[in-house]
């Protein structure tokens, strides 16, 4: 196996058997509708008749081509290729004010700047290897971990420099993941998959003043946080850990694990565990279990939508060829739609599918298939199956929307 893929494709053990990717699991990564802090601004509108301008529109990254989806169209308006060849795509990360995309690209461990106005890549900043996820915890700042080196690269957005590194893990490797959000000020805290701890990063001294310790051997994975109820979750092996942000101390476990998607009023938050989405009351310090979704076919990357006063819920399937729409205040299924072939190795035991919201759209690509199916939320219905190429696994919408997300095993 290449080297370069064995790196996106590599799945490793966390304790008690637990198993996650370095490449595939949520990048929060807005898991938790904005729970990262990641509040975007107003954009520019779409630009003259030329074509410039990207509000309202798609990337879609691939090996060869980034291309620009209209949704609304349900086709290719635009594309970039220059110097895109056999790209291995982590995270892409819109800036607050939609200008410009972050994506990291594995191959040349290096993270690509895209001007969204003029469409074109204008920077290619190089990083650690290994790289993943990435983060927007300021106006200022894109935070990108470099798995392989357990650390951090802060990278300036007008100079696109690296200005600082920070190392969380503590064998300085692991993958791992940052949480963020206003209301912990200049603090924030990562996860890594090596590490049986919480780390708590400083984001103005770019240092790990301490770590939460949450057992004894194993890691960390997905992350969230609770505004109403000041609670922070980890994910410890097949447990959550639960922490208090004011004393940073664990308060509690719950017997649940998995990514977590809190709903836009943040009063619930989705829990993927297995074939089960788990809706956890985030308003008190009780985080009580008050319903849940069976979901056949493995539910991943959950997305919210709301329309004539009622909640739904949007995830791309892991084990079949569907998307499937919930009503998350009756916590039922609604109705199953057609997404397209993603690739299922016959050795993977934990997949991840992609799925973004942005607007009323939603958005899973098929890298089987070389398409990206774009989702009208609001009449809950299939648009397209959009056309790009075998392998686009990532998609990052410009507009209301959180980062995007890489596809493959979890």
């Amino acid at each position: 196996m290449d080297p370069s893929t064995d790196r996106r494709r590599f799945v490793q053990a966390m304790g008690g058997g637990f198993v996650v990717a370095l490449a595939g699991c949520l990048s929060d990564d807005d898991e938790n509708g904005g729970e990262n802090g990641d509040e975007t601004g107003n954009g520019d509108e779409n630009g003259d008749a030329n074509g410039d301008g990207s509000e309202g529109l798609a990337y879609a990254f691939a090996p060869n081509q980034i291309a620009i989806i209209d949704p609304a169209e349900g086709e290719v308006v635009d594309e970039i290729t220059d110097g895109i060849e056999d790209n291995e795509w982590g995270d892409p990360q819109l800036t607050h004010d939609y200008s410009q995309i972050f994506a990291l690209e594995g191959s040349r461990n290096q993270v690509l700047v895209i001007d969204t106005e003029s469409r074109e890549v204008v920077s290619e900043v190089d990083i650690g290897p290994g790289a993943t996820h990435i983060y927007h915890p300021s106006d200022d700042e894109i935070w990108a971990h470099a798995d392989d080196e357990g650390r951090f690269y802060v990278i300036d957005t007008e100079s696109h420099e690296v200005i600082e590194t920070v190392t969380a893990g503590l064998d300085n490797e692991g993958h791992g993941k940052l949480l963020y959000h206003e209301d912990f000020g200049s603090m924030g805290y990562a996860t890594n998959v090596n590490d049986p701890v919480a780390h708590v990063i400083d984001l103005d001294d770019y240092d790990r003043p301490d770590s939460i310790e949450l057992g004894e051997e194993g890691g960390t994975h997905y992350k969230a946080y609770g505004p109403q109820n000041g609670l922070a979750y980890f994910e410890y092996g097949d447990v959550t850990a639960v922490v208090d942000t004011e004393t940073d101390e664990v308060v509690d476990e719950l017997d649940v694990s998995g990514g977590m998607y809190l709903t836009p009023d943040e009063e619930l938050m989705g829990v993927l565990d297995g074939d089960l989405i788990r809706f956890l009351d985030v308003t008190n310090e009780d985080s009580e279990e008050v319903g849940s979704v069976e979901i056949d076919g493995g539910p991943d990357a959950l997305r919210y939508y709301e329309a004539d006063g009622t909640l739904y819920g949007f995830t791309a399937n892991t084990m079949t060829d569907e998307a499937v729409v919930i009503n998350v205040d009756e916590f039922e299924e609604v109705t199953r739609l057609d997404a397209g072939a993603i690739e299922r190795p016959e050795d993977a035991h934990h997949l991840h599918r992609s799925g973004v919201a942005g607007d009323e759209f939603f958005f899973t690509p098929a890298e089987a298939d070389g398409t990206v199916a774009v989702i009208d939320m609001a009449e809950q219905e299939l648009i397209t199956q959009v056309d790009v190429e075998d392998g686009v696994d990532t998609v990052q919408y410009i507009g209301d929307t959180g980062t995007g997300y890489t596809g493959g095993i979890r």
